[in-house]
């Protein structure tokens, strides 16, 4: 899997609070959960794909442009301990967890990890609805393995 990244348009940073345990990488899409950035794989999962997913996207910040070791304090690139820069609007590109055909317009949300019960941090999925997704499809194509999308944050909601 290739990391996700950053496209085109303004990424409009924010720098939130993550606590030392967590271990966020260059890439990760993040949410905002009880005031501290918290990447994908992290995120609790609820019940199913569905329910986890529109929570996700109910706590949805944006792309980590950061890298913080796990029990560590240090987010390399800032003099600040546990403070993380995250990305909250712009278009990026991530993987698809399946090979997908997607039409301009289309929502992504958070991808389940194929053998546990938890999101993968840089992998997009194809959703329904927009309560369940963090973009929306820029560039259409025929089974794609990658998409293009323009984050949709909630938090910092001036993109939705």
């Amino acid at each position: 899997m290739a990391v996700s990244q950053y496209i085109r348009e303004a990424n409009n940073a924010v720098f939130a609070p993550i606590a030392t345990a967590i271990e966020l990488n260059i890439g990760d899409f993040c949410a905002l959960v009880t005031g501290e950035v918290l990447p994908g794989a992290d995120f609790t999962w609820n019940t199913n794909i569905a329910t986890t997913q529109t929570d996700f996207a109910a706590a949805f910040l944006g792309h980590s442009f950061q890298y913080k070791a796990a029990n560590s304090a240090t987010v390399y690139g800032n003099s600040t301990s546990n403070i993380a820069g995250v990305s909250t609007s712009g278009v990026y590109e991530a993987d698809l967890d399946a090979a997908t055909t997607l039409v301009v317009g289309d929502f992504v949300g958070m991808a389940k990890n194929p053998s546990t019960n938890e999101l993968l941090s840089q992998t997009v999925s194809k959703v329904a609805t927009v309560a369940r997704a963090i973009g929306v499809v820029t560039t259409a194509g025929t089974s794609l393995e990658r998409c293009q999308f323009r984050m949709l944050p909630t938090v910092v909601p001036f993109a939705r």
